[in-house]
C-alpha cells in the first residue's frame, strides 16, 4: 500500500473513532440544526477547550472561515490577511484610519499554522501584536486555525491562548486530528448564532451530524497531545532529506509539514517518481510537501527517505 504524505487530512480515523461513530449511529439524531446530542457535545467541548462562549460544528474549515469573513465583513468592505505566503506582521502597516475614498478594513485574518510557508508557527508575540494593532482600531480578528492544535504544541501553549487573540476562530477536525470531517467555529454566542444562520443559507445544514461528530469528540480528548509525535516524525524527515544531495530547504519544519526542494530534478517527475516507489508527495510550486500525521511512523519515515535516495541516486543530473 502507497504512503500518502501529500496532506495529514488522508490519515484514517483511529479504532477509538470508528467505534464511537458505530455508538452513535445507534442514537437518535436531531430534527433542528443543533438538536443533535452528540453534535450539542462536540461544539461544547470545542469551545471550552477554546475557552470561547460557543462553537459551531460544519463541514469544513473553508465553510467556518467563509461564515467568519461573512459576519465579520459587509459587501464593499476589505478584509486584511497575509499576501504571497508571508506572515501577517509584514502587512500591519495596512491598517490605516478611515477614508471616505478606501474600502474599511472590516476584519483582520491570522492564519497559525501557516500552511502555505510550510507549516511555519507564528509566535503568540506576533499574533499578540497584529491583535493589539486591530483592536485599536476596533477591528475584529479572525484566526484561520486550521492546524491550532498543531501551533499551540509547536508554542507549548494551550490553544485557548491563542484562542483569546481571537475574535473567532476555526480549525479542522480531519486534519491533525484525524477525524473523517468537520470543522469547528467559535467565538461570543451573538456571532455563533448568527452563524447557524448562514451556514445554513451556505448549504451546510447537514443533518443526520451526529456520527461523524462523535468522531470529532474522540479527536479533540485522544488526539491533541499526540501531535508532538507528528512534529518530531516531521523533523526526523527534514532531517533524513538534508543529507540526501540533490535537496535544499528554504524553511524549517516546525510542525507537521515539510518543504522541500529538488535541485537535481523538477518537481512534478520527482512526484511521479516517488509514486512509482509507493511514496506520495504533493508538488507545492519549486518544492514537494510531505505531511505527518498520526499513521506516519518511524519505519515510514524511514521507508519515505530510503524512496528518496533511490530515485535522485539515478535521478538526471542535467537539471
Amino acid at each position: 500500500m502507497a504512503i500518502d504524505l501529500r496532506s495529514d487530512f488522508v490519515a484514517r480515523p483511529t479504532a477509538k473513532m470508528v467505534e464511537a461513530m458505530a455508538e452513535a449511529a445507534n442514537r437518535p439524531t436531531g430534527f433542528g440544526l443543533r438538536e443533535d446530542q452528540t453534535v450539542a457535545r462536540l461544539e461544547r467541548l470545542a469551545a471550552e477547550t477554546l475557552g470561547k462562549a460557543d462553537a459551531l460544528y460544519v463541514p469544513t474549515c473553508t465553510m467556518a472561515n467563509q461564515i467568519a469573513i461573512h459576519l465579520h465583513c459587509r459587501p464593499g468592505e476589505n478584509f486584511l490577511t497575509e499576501a504571497d505566503a508571508h506572515v501577517v506582521t509584514s502587512e500591519a502597516a495596512a491598517l490605516v484610519p478611515d477614508d471616505a475614498q478606501r474600502a474599511r478594513i472590516a476584519m483582520v485574518l491570522q492564519e497559525n499554522t501557516h500552511v502555505c510557508s510550510g507549516g511555519r508557527v507564528l509566535t503568540y508575540e506576533q499574533m499578540a501584536a497584529i491583535t493589539e494593532l486591530a483592536r485599536a482600531r476596533a477591528v475584529p480578528v479572525h484566526l484561520d486555525g486550521s492546524r491550532i492544535f498543531n501551533a499551540a504544541i509547536a508554542l507549548a501553549r494551550p490553544a485557548s491562548d491563542l484562542a483569546a487573540l481571537a475574535d473567532s476562530i476555526s480549525f479542522s477536525l480531519n486534519k491533525g486530528l484525524g477525524a473523517p470531517l468537520g470543522a469547528i467555529l467559535a467565538g461570543p454566542k451573538a456571532l455563533i448564532a448568527e452563524a447557524v444562520r448562514v451556514q445554513q443559507m451556505f448549504g451546510g445544514g447537514w443533518r443526520p451530524a451526529g456520527i461523524p461528530a462523535a468522531a470529532g469528540i474522540v479527536a479533540l480528548e485522544t488526539m491533541i497531545d499526540r501531535l508532538e509525535e507528528d512534529h518530531r516524525h516531521a523533523r526526523q524527515l527534514a532531517d533524513g532529506l538534508a543529507a540526501i544531495t540533490g535537496l535544499a530547504f528554504d524553511a524549517p519544519a516546525e510542525s507537521n509539514i515539510v518543504l522541500v526542494r529538488p535541485t537535481v530534478m523538477e518537481v512534478e517527475p520527482l512526484a511521479a517518481a516517488l509514486a512509482e516507489q509507493d511514496i506520495l508527495a504533493l508538488p507545492f510550486g519549486r518544492c514537494l510537501r510531505l505531511v505527518t500525521h498520526h499513521e506516519v511512523t518511524a519505519t515510514v519515515v524511514a521507508k519515505t527517505l530510503a524512496a528518496f535516495r533511490a530515485v535522485l541516486a539515478g535521478g538526471d543530473n542535467s537539471a
